[in-house]
């Protein structure tokens, strides 16, 4: 399987997403550091990195369509496919292989991206002030176990717009129900100062990742028995 997910990983270049993640990283510390500089009143540590990881979710959801796009989308839809399944290689653990590489790709960006960024939160607050108070590693190691478990659901939701996008075969499909499904989730309700976001409610994105995971599986439970149309 790791042999496999390798020789994906070195036919799709996979190395060149790297810069895409550096900018989208940038562009989001960016765009909410502005934001905190502009508004004077961010609140806290928790509401800075709340906004941050609310834009990274949809950011790396919308991210991981677009690998899923182009690792198995693309491949049916210009018949790459058929010739893949022509190999000694298991229909199902090569799809598989695929869909673990999007996912940890998917993943991994998104753990550490926020991690990431909340180091440079660390350095940067005491000079800029980004918000009231002050951070410390303690606080920042004590939202790790979040962190990660907001990084391996949301990779998970990432799969769903594979059923979208392999019912018509399309590129555009799969990266447009991201788009929604990224917002839908993490979408934030604000009533006299307080936030609500369907993300924050454990069961929602728990039942939405088992959700990815069972049309992943669907996605490749018959591929031995059927053509590839």
């Amino acid at each position: 399987m790791l042999q496999i997910m390798k020789l994906e990983w070195n036919k799709n270049q996979m190395t060149r997403y790297f810069k895409t993640f550096v900018c989208c990283i940038l562009s989001i510390y960016g765009f909410v550091t502005l934001i905190a500089i502009d508004s004077g009143d961010m609140g806290s540590f928790q509401e800075f990195m709340s906004l941050i990881t609310v834009i990274s979710n949809i950011t790396f959801i919308t991210f991981g369509s677009v690998i899923l796009s182009r690792l198995i989308i693309s491949e049916f839809r210009t018949k790459t496919m058929q010739v893949l399944f022509t190999y000694p290689i298991e229909r199902k653990k090569l799809l598989l292989a695929k869909l673990i590489l999007a996912y940890t790709f998917t993943t991994g960006s998104l753990l550490i991206g926020i991690c990431f960024m909340q180091v440079i939160t660390l350095f940067l607050q005491p000079s800029i002030g980004l918000f009231a108070g002050t951070i410390t590693w303690q606080e920042i190691i004590a939202t790790f176990p979040k962190t990660v478990t907001n990084a391996f659901s949301m990779g998970a939701i990432a799969l769903i717009p594979l059923f979208f996008g392999m019912r018509k075969k399309s590129t555009a499909t799969t990266i447009t129900s991201a788009v929604i499904i990224g917002f839908l989730v993490n979408s934030t309700v604000s009533d006299s100062g307080k936030t609500f976001s369907l993300a924050d409610v454990v069961i929602i994105p728990l039942i939405l990742a088992l959700l990815g995971i069972g049309i992943a599986y669907l996605s490749f439970r018959h591929i031995d028995r059927k053509d590839v149309a």
